[in-house]
């Protein structure tokens, strides 16, 4: 072999070799996109978000957070939110539903309780009530449209789980005998109380026609696993100012069945609302006026 055909082949392996390594020009742009990422005072386009995810992973979960919180709108009022609605829904009076997150910790009980509120969304109200009362209170009850109503034959029916109902109501007379179940009514949020509160005037009374009232015009609400409260707070063709009221009263009420020892301000994290074959919105907590002023 000639000695210029060897050094042909030499420069030609040379070249294939050189191939197989990133240049430096690729890694001087990489570097380079890296640090220009840093000082940008805008949130980095794709190309860089990938760089910096590499470099600095918890600035880039900060500014995704943070851009995710502009795109969802976080300012948006209720009348911009309703606005938006009936544009969806072009005339149809849909139900909005209201979705509020709440602070959750650990070994806490649950959240539950009433709310009610100052325009109702569903007239036909189909909870079964139960009555605990005796004579003409019994009957009084039953002709206001209780659907079961007893006395002491029906704690023995409750005992044993032969008795549906969503809502209890007793007399005074009938109150230390109910206690004796309290331990069945309690964790289900059924226990009636004769303490006056903000959401009733309390459900031991002998005043039946206004217990019966109170408790229908009422609507229950539980946080859900995820930490949610959903509840329906309105219509699209309503007033925008009675869905703002109802749901100023359900986060009255949230805050009020929040765990002893816990912070009103940090309890509720974010209002959401949303109706069928919408969007959901994200709403400020400030114009609501439910949190406590912080002292200086």
């Amino acid at each position: 072999m000639s000695i210029p055909q060897s050094c042909g082949r030499l420069l030609r392996n040379l070249e294939r070799t050189l191939w197989t390594f990133p240049s430096v020009s690729t890694v001087h742009s990489a570097v380079c996109a890296s640090r220009a990422s840093r000082l940008l005072p805008f949130p980095p386009g794709p190309t860089l978000v990938s760089t910096v995810r590499h470099y600095d992973r918890k600035r880039y979960l900060r500014e995704k957070k943070r851009l995710k919180a502009q795109q969802n709108q976080e300012d948006i009022s209720l009348e911009e939110a309703f606005s938006a609605f009936r544009t969806y829904c072009l005339g149809e009076d849909r139900v909005v539903s209201a979705h509020i997150q709440v602070h959750r910790q650990e070994g806490t009980r649950t959240v539950r309780g009433e709310v009610n509120l100052p325009t109702q969304v569903s007239a036909d109200d189909k909870s079964v009530i139960l009555v605990f009362a005796k004579g003409e209170q019994a009957e009084e009850a039953k002709k206001l449209g209780a659907h079961i109503v007893g006395a002491e034959e029906l704690i023995e029916e409750i005992l044993a789980d032969k008795v549906a109902f969503d809502k209890v109501l007793s007399t005074k007379a009938m109150f230390p005998e109910v206690v004796k179940i309290a331990r069945v009514l309690g964790p289900k949020g059924l226990m009636p109380s004769p303490a006056k509160g903000i959401l009733l005037d309390g459900t031991v009374s002998d005043d039946i026609p206004k217990m019966m009232s109170a408790l229908r015009a009422s609507s229950k609400f539980e946080v859900d696993a995820d930490g949610f409260v959903h509840l329906e707070i309105g219509k699209t063709a309503w007033r925008d100012e009675d869905v703002f009221e109802n749901i100023r009263a359900l986060l009255t009420a949230i805050l009020s069945a929040r765990p002893p020892k816990t912070d009103a301000n940090k309890f509720i994290e974010s209002v959401n609302i949303s109706a069928k074959y919408t969007p959901g919105l994200k709403l400020p907590l400030k114009p609501f006026k439910v949190m406590k002023p912080v002292s200086a």
